[in-house]
């Protein structure tokens, strides 16, 4: 078996409080996560999941959950917010050049993989972590544009609504007419928010995923024939203009490891709340005393919220929560692709910047408690579009420690034939205290003037 593909861990994303994590995982490489759309904006820094607690529970997948040898593995939803291997809500998960690997149903290899892209990742424990033992890629939309509002914030594919999340990846100069795939979560009102919007020129069909709650529509987009109510499916067709001519269709796209999963770990967008339940990103969470919360309370809980659900399958797409992290959106600029010319974010709390063009991505971000972190990912491409060479170097910087990151990986026909990894930490001196201040010794006092004797008479007697 070859050796593990690692990927991008981007980051500027340097997250918060993560989901609990069991101790292979937390033995593996954290995950520096690009801050903005998908990210937390903070870094997995340690102890279970990057919360900063030991790993005393142990478990299975970030559940807590442990592998009682029966059926095992851990189902993660959830938008790529880095490479290396992939990181997804928070945690590493690796893979190798065996992997099953889809989009949209369709075969696809690891280097279509990208930031800000929504997957459904089947995972198992192994002595490096999480291990991938089948990923899809997860688009929204794969159709033409429609529409396009002057801002560039909002856009509709086949008709149907498409916002702009803030620090989305967005092809540059994208226009009416131009095929697309569209990667994000749905929020109450079914409308996608992307975290990424790629190009596709080559598209053969078009395909969309989402709930049916009527017989002839998609969350609003009109297909050929009705279809029976389901949470989630996946149509692919042709697109005429008016509707989506289906030629097949996939239920439950966004559980491919249904049946074979024990523990969960999905990302959505929060539809509703009523008693025990949370509806989010088309699942179902039960939720009780028990259950932990980070970033946020329970009575925190709004439509829309971006959640992280770490917990138990149960029926279908039921999950017994056992964790719910609140991720933060980051108002961060847009980043461009295609362009040569990169945008950076102003600076927030954490005092955050990136730049990305089509070779890479650079992010730099410095804490309020003056660690600083700086990731630079780069790409090379053959002049046919294949993969060369990808590149990670990450870096953090504090007052008493210095750690690099390098990681090189150089493919051949779209596979890893070499992964260089290399890993320095630099330990700095303690900082020589400033010695005491020496005090002044006091002045001394002249002695006083000591009188000069009266002349003695040395003439002698008379």
């Amino acid at each position: 078996m070859s050796t593990a593909s690692r990927l991008l861990c981007a980051f500027a994303f340097i997250c918060g409080p993560l989901l609990l994590a069991s101790p292979a995982l937390n033995a593996a490489p954290a995950c520096l996560e690009p801050g903005g759309m998908g990210g937390t904006g903070a870094v997995a820094t340690g102890g279970i999941g990057g919360t900063g607690a030991p790993a005393d529970n142990g478990g299975v997948g970030g559940t807590g959950a442990t592998d009682d040898g029966g059926m095992g593995g851990t189902g993660i939803v959830g938008t790529i917010t880095g490479f290396g291997s992939i990181c997804v809500n928070g945690v590493e998960v690796h893979f190798d050049s065996e992997v099953s690997l889809s989009e949209n149903g369709v075969p696809a290899s690891s280097h279509q993989l990208a930031i800000g892209q929504v997957v459904a990742v089947e995972a198992r424990t192994s002595s490096r972590g999480l291990e991938a033992r089948s990923i899809a890629i997860l688009h929204a939309y794969e159709g033409p544009i429609t529409d396009r509002a002057a801002d560039s914030a909002s856009l509709r594919v086949m008709g149907q609504s498409v916002r702009v999340a803030p620090g989305a990846r967005v092809a540059e100069g994208l226009r009416i007419g131009e095929s697309v795939r569209v990667s994000g979560l749905r929020n109450a009102q079914g409308e996608v928010i992307a975290s990424r919007i790629d190009r596709a020129p080559n598209l053969a069909q078009v395909s969309a995923i989402g709930a049916v709650e009527r017989a002839g529509d998609l969350h609003g987009l009109l297909l050929s024939k009705p279809l029976a109510p389901s949470t989630e499916v996946l149509v692919r067709g042709t697109w005429d203009g008016r509707q989506l001519n289906i030629s097949q269709t996939r239920s439950n796209p966004g559980m491919p490891f249904a049946g074979r999963v024990r523990n969960a770990l999905v990302e959505g967008l929060v539809r509703g709340q009523q008693g025990d339940r949370i509806e989010f990103g088309g699942f179902t969470a039960y939720v009780d005393r028990s259950t932990a919360y980070s970033g946020g309370q329970a009575a925190d809980l709004a439509v829309d919220q971006r959640i992280r659900v770490s917990g138990v399958f149960g029926k279908g797409r039921e999950i017994r929560a056992e964790h719910i992290e609140f991720t933060r959106e980051q108002p961060a600029a847009s980043s461009r692709q295609d362009s040569g010319h990169g945008s950076s974010s102003a600076e927030t709390e954490q005092h955050e910047s990136q730049v990305s063009d089509r070779d890479g991505h650079e992010s730099r971000e410095r804490n309020d408690d003056g660690e600083t972190r700086e990731k630079i990912e780069r790409r090379q491409e053959s002049a046919s579009g294949d993969l060369e060479r990808r590149e990670r170097i990450e870096t953090r910087e504090s007052d008493d420690r210095l750690e690099t990151r390098v990681r090189i990986e150089v493919f051949e026909n779209g596979v890893r034939v070499e992964r260089i990894e290399r890993i320095e930490r630099i330990e700095k001196p303690e900082r020589a205290d400033k010695p005491e201040r020496v005090e002044r010794i006091e002045r001394v006092d002249r002695p006083e003037r000591v009188e000069r004797p009266d002349k003695v008479d040395r003439s002698g007697p008379h």
